[in-house]
């Protein structure tokens, strides 16, 4: 029987019609120069640490449910990751397995919402592999993978992988990166004996920069390019793992005009100008800040137009559908990236989660010297956000 295509493999693992969430809940505390071994070393908040922010654990728990929330009020379904560590777990004192990292509790919470979300091989590996410590960085893919595999199948809640957001534009911006993370998908694949029928799309994230003489793609034919070259893929020829397994994201800014043309002219223009394979496309950050349109009104306007332009379907059938960026304001960025967003922190009484602004108490895994990991106990604040006006551009038109 004769593997899926790309475009049947995202059918399949329910990732063809996409109304999605660029999704970062960063504390309004949070540091992107937070110091080694602090709560906010980095910002992967998609896991037990910071369950109050997306979910709960336990029905009683009054977290902000942000999931819940894009779901119920947006039409949400599909979440689009950034940041994912490795996760963390041991045999303690008494015996017992302790997962003091764990991203299972996330994706079960999407999956009850009805939910796909990205799994990243983030750009920590990117790192690690523009600096050669690729040992480091395989360990880490390694420890990755298994997390969301269960008896040989993907567990509830994840959609696909997702390698590195913007490679062109991180570290070294070697593509070669790219396709080496691809390659130890297909390794541990093969090595644990993963059907075809249970392994998941491979998506790769670009920005909108414009290379080749087209807004992101070029950047993926450049992992291509490499691809071809690389030989098998785990037990793939690399053109059938192209065919079978790509999908290119970008990310569009632009106004709902030059997207539809986008779509249906020069995406398509260009993959048959070069005799590619089309692969499945989707936005994975759909939106525009404040600055660049003028008001929070424009804004709102602005993504209305983005949304309409980006319908499933669209693109000779291989549009997926688009992810809005993103889900809050980050007081911790400047400039323009501040700007972005559907929600700021702020009063809300739409919701009614949390009733109201608390700091939970949490723990982190910590290493020790000595051989083995200890949690340190943090506290996080979980506080109410506000819509701003292009939240209601999302939920006119996804909300069903």
């Amino acid at each position: 029987m004769a593997n899926m295509t790309a475009l049947e493999r995202c059918k399949h693992f329910g990732v063809a019609n996409i109304q999605g969430m660029a999704y970062m809940p960063g504390p309004s505390n949070y540091s992107k120069t937070a110091p080694p071994g602090s709560l906010y070393e980095d910002s992967d908040f998609y896991n037990n640490i910071f369950h109050a922010l997306w979910g709960f654990i336990n029905p009683n728990e009054r977290g902000r449910r942000d999931l819940g929330r894009f779901q119920q009020q947006l039409g949400v379904n599909f979440i689009h990751c950034y940041d994912w560590a490795a996760p963390v777990s041991q045999i303690d004192e008494n015996g017992q397995l302790r997962h003091l990292r764990t991203h299972v509790g996330f994706l079960a919470s999407a999956a009850q919402d009805g939910m796909k979300a990205t799994v990243p091989i983030s750009n920590y590996t990117m790192q690690l592999l523009s600096e050669g410590r690729t040992e480091e960085a395989r360990k880490n893919v390694g420890q990755i993978i298994p997390e969301v595999y269960s008896a040989g199948q993907p567990i509830a809640g994840v959609g696909m992988w997702k390698i590195f957001n913007e490679y062109e534009l991180w570290f070294d911006r070697n593509p070669a990166h790219v396709a080496t993370a691809m390659q130890w998908i297909a390794e541990w694949e093969a090595i644990n004996g993963i059907t075809d029928a249970n392994a998941l799309p491979v998506m790769v994230c670009t920005s909108f920069g414009m290379e080749d003489g087209i807004e992101g793609a070029g950047y993926l034919r450049k992992v291509r390019d490499v691809l071809l070259k690389a030989g098998k893929i785990g037990k793939t020829d690399p053109a059938a793992f192209w065919n079978d397994r790509i999908v290119f994201a970008t990310n569009p800014q632009n106004d709902g005009t030059d997207i539809a043309d986008y779509l249906a002219r020069r995406l398509p223009g260009y993959w048959d100008r070069h005799g590619i394979p089309v692969p499945p496309v989707m936005f994975t950050e759909l939106g525009s800040s404040i600055q660049q349109t003028g008001g929070e009104s424009q804004q709102a306007e602005w993504l209305s137009r983005q949304i309409a332009a980006s319908t499933p379907g669209s693109s000779n059938g291989m549009m997926l559908g688009a992810c809005v960026f993103l889900n809050e304001e980050r007081p911790w960025e400047a400039g323009a990236e501040k700007g972005f967003g559907i929600m700021r922190f702020g009063a809300d009484s739409g919701w009614g989660h949390p009733e109201q602004n608390y700091e939970i108490q949490t723990a982190y895994p910590q290493w020790d010297p000595k051989g083995w990991w200890w949690a340190k106990l943090a506290t996080y604040p979980v506080e109410q956000q506000a819509p701003k006006l292009n939240y209601q551009s999302v939920a006119k038109a996804w909300r069903r």
